[in-house]
This record gives C-alpha cells, structure tokens and sequence, in this order.
C-alpha cells in the first residue's frame, strides 16, 4: 500500500512538473521583444532611406543634380534642394525631387527631409492627389507657389508631428 501511495505521489509531482515546464514555455515564447512586423509605408520608407543615405554629404547631391536652392530657409522646413531634371510628375519612392537641408554650427549642411512634388497643370482644377506611400499615412498639400502637390517625409530628423508633416517644429 505504501508503495501505491509513494508511486502516485510521483506521479503527480512528474505531472505537475511538466505541467509547469509547459506553461513556462508558453508564457515565454510569447515575447513582447520580437521585432513586429512593419506595415507597408514603414517597409517603403526604409527603400526611401537606403536610397538617399549617400545624400547626407549635400556635395554628392548636388553632384547628382539636387544643386538648385528652390526656397532659401523656410521656418519648419529648411532649404528646398530640387533635382528640376525628375520633376515630371511621376512618383517614385527612391527619387524624390527635393532634398531639405538646414544650416548647422559647423558651416556645413544637415540633410533631414525628403519632398516629392506632382506638377499641377490647371491649380483652379487641379488633378487628385498622387498614389504615393501605400496605405493612407501619407498626406499631399497643393503647393501653389510652385504649383505643385507635395509631401514632406522626415525620414533623416524625427519630426514629432509626424513623417509625412509638411513642417517641423525641432526647426527654428
């Protein structure tokens, strides 16, 4: 009798064990550090960052045809660089047609912006926004200045009010 009492007693400690064992493994396999999976415009926008790393140094964008100065310092936004030679009214993410550079304490340049830009034909009618990023994070304003439909993406300086916000308040 004692034996039966002894061999279920281990029984029931086997049991509970793995029992345990089990439930720790599901608990842990559930981990909140496992990177979660980018939607769409966070994948594209990463395309965009690899595309223009090279244009931090503003000499190798201007090299490239990003060489003319289309703004001056505008508050929030920076020095508008335009590429005028892609400015066609396509979209495409790795060319955008302006590059943003703000002045900084050392005489040089810090790139922190990208903006694409549609041509408007007829500003009293213009065409609808462009398909640009997937999904509907990203917001065209009409430039009429320039007659343009444009979008901001802060991909190099964190923009609090968001990546895709025509301006910046970190910018004086």
């Amino acid at each position: 009798m004692k034996t039966l009492i002894l061999e279920r007693e281990i029984f029931v400690r086997k049991a509970s064990l793995a029992l345990l064992l089990i439930l720790n493994f599901i608990i842990f396999s559930c981990d909140d550090d496992e990177p979660q999976a980018l939607e769409p415009f966070e994948i594209e926008l990463e395309q965009l960052k690899q595309a223009v790393d090279r244009f931090k140094d503003i000499d190798v964008a201007k090299a490239e045809g990003y060489d003319v100065d289309v703004t001056g310092y505008r508050k929030g936004m920076g020095h508008h660089f335009l590429k005028a030679s892609i400015l066609d009214g396509s979209f495409e993410i790795t060319k955008p047609e302006v590059l943003l550079y703000v002045p900084n304490n050392g005489g040089g340049w810090d790139f922190v912006a990208v903006e694409y830009g549609i041509p408007i034909a007829d500003l009293d009618n213009p065409q609808p926004a462009p398909e640009g990023f997937t999904g509907d994070q990203d917001v065209w304003e009409i430039s009429e200045e320039f007659s343009l439909w444009t979008l901001h993406a802060w991909i190099v300086m964190e923009n609090p009010e968001g990546v895709f916000a025509p301006m910046n308040p970190k910018l004086p």
